[in-house]
């Protein structure tokens, strides 16, 4: 079942000259008793409430339009994440949630999205047949504004570990090659996003990367990390995990928006005690500018 709750009746919101896209893995948030595995949850009602208010408080400065959430429970999670980041920037937010298909750690999935911003989701959001197979861990969310369009796929990929693993992740990479040359075959200007935990320990730009047929030379998008250049590293052990993979249209502002930056919000609560009430993965943001106005 698909889940997508409103918090509010959308509003009117004039279209901003830029928006923020940020992604986090949220390190085993759901409840003590929802899994038959210790993943390192919260165990007590004060710990999971302390620990939303330590997620939301992760995300920048600036509202992001959707914040990508990986390693949550469910429905409930998006729509307490939801309603704190409403009180934290002053904006209206919807959860938006999709079931997950791992039976291994029951872990799934979500975003909220700022209903302030000019943007509202077109069609229903949800799992899509082009991934639904070899991507247990996916949401796909068609964002439209007064004069454009964004498709969002929110992933967390498999770890590569042995190597079964490695090809278990390069076959999810694969399928979201499928579906994203698929978005850009009915529209090759199209605005797509691709992001999340890619669980990819490879440095950017790595030809041996599990993302690699996902990206150029020999896939259809960008890393956000390789056109900024520079090191990057989203998790407390210094790899980077997380990626924010964009089109050419966005790459090159070619359909109305274009890719200005990405950074990752390094904190010092990754590790140790403090890892459960806070996550071990760093928030990673890419900001866009408006190139055309209409």
């Amino acid at each position: 079942m698909i889940f997508s709750v409103w918090l509010a009746v959308f509003s009117c919101a004039a279209q901003a000259e830029s928006f923020f896209i940020t992604t986090l893995n949220c390190y085993a948030f759901f409840g003590g008793g929802e899994t038959h595995r210790q993943l390192g949850q919260p165990e007590t009602a004060p710990e999971f409430w302390t620990k939303a208010q330590n997620l939301v408080n992760l995300w920048p400065t600036n509202a992001p339009l959707p914040v990508a959430l990986q390693e949550i429970g469910g429905e409930r999670e998006a729509v307490y994440l939801g309603q704190l980041a409403a009180k934290r920037y002053g904006h209206t937010f919807q959860p938006v949630f999709a079931e997950t298909k791992d039976t291994f750690t029951e872990q799934a999935v979500g975003a909220v999205l700022d209903l302030n911003q000019g943007w509202k989701i077109s069609g229903r959001p949800g799992r899509v047949p082009e991934l639904d197979k070899d991507l247990s861990k996916h949401l796909v969310i068609h964002l439209t504004n007064q004069s454009s369009a964004l498709a969002v796929c929110i992933v967390h990929l498999k770890r590569s570990l042995g190597k079964y693993g490695r090809l278990a992740q390069q076959d999810q990479s694969k399928a979201l090659k499928t579906w994203a040359d698929a978005q850009l075959a009915r529209n090759p200007r199209a605005n797509v996003i691709v992001l999340g935990d890619f669980n990819e320990t490879k440095n950017p730009g790595d030809a041996d990367a599990g993302s690699a047929p996902l990206v150029q030379p020999s896939g259809p998008l960008r890393d956000s990390f390789v056109l900024t250049g520079g090191s990057f590293r989203t998790h407390a052990s210094g790899k980077a995990y997380d990626r924010i993979l964009i089109s050419a249209a966005l790459a090159t502002g070619a359909a109305g928006w274009r890719f200005e930056k990405v950074f990752a919000h390094a904190h010092s609560h990754g590790k140790g005690l403090e890892k459960k009430l806070f996550t071990d993965h760093f928030p990673v943001t890419a900001e866009f500018v408006l190139t055309t106005k209409k």
